[in-house]
């Protein structure tokens, strides 16, 4: 006994091509089995239409003038915090080394005798601003920029890469790089930093 092939339900071509058109369908093996070709591909294409006209088709919503005002108030304040730090190296030095008394100094890991002494941390922007200081000649930990970094010499003198610094001077490292100071015969040193510098070995 010979039985008629199934013949294609338009209602389920169309449920499939749908399907299709918005990405839903982990393969189309069952589509290609149930219908042919040229079926699929004008149905699917009619639809793929019809998606990517959606986006056209939503109002546009204004923007409200007061939501507008805070995200650049936002935007202005985080730019602000982010510059506060750095802002404090035009301190007058006598200033910082004043300030640099007030505050409570913890060591430094590595090869000389070092302390530090945070004074302002941004979390927002990863920094941090603080002194470093040694009474005697020494090497600083070798480490590693995760941003870029700021030096003000306060007192003593600071070496990097051969070159001598002393009072007053700034000393700025690029991100991603790697360095390891000095001092001849101490010294007093304002940082502005990045919260994520490593030691490396």
């Amino acid at each position: 006994m010979n039985h008629s092939a199934p013949q294609p339900n338009p209602e389920e071509l169309s449920n499939w091509a749908a399907l299709s058109a918005l990405g839903a369908l982990a393969g189309d093996d069952q589509l290609a089995e149930s219908f042919s070709a040229d079926e699929l591909d004008a149905e699917i294409a009619g639809f793929e239409d019809a998606v990517s006209a959606i986006a056209y088709s939503v109002p546009a919503m204004p923007i409200s003038p007061k939501l507008k005002e805070r995200l650049f108030q936002r935007i202005d304040a985080t730019t602000l915090q982010s510059a506060e730090l750095y802002a404090l190296i035009s301190q007058p030095i006598e200033e910082l080394i004043a300030l640099s008394n007030q505050l409570q100094w913890q060591d430094i890991e590595g090869p000389g005798e070092f302390k530090h002494a945070v004074y302002q941390t941004n979390t927002l922007h990863r920094e941090l601003a603080f002194f470093v200081k040694s009474d005697q000649g020494g090497l600083f930990p070798k480490h590693h920029h995760a941003a870029g970094e700021e030096i003000l010499v306060l007192a003593g003198d600071l070496v990097v890469d051969d070159q001598v610094y002393q009072k007053g001077d700034r000393i700025v490292s690029a991100a991603d790089t790697i360095h390891q100071p000095a001092t001849r015969n101490g010294c007093l040193l304002f940082c502005v930093a990045s919260m994520d510098n490593q030691f490396v070995s």
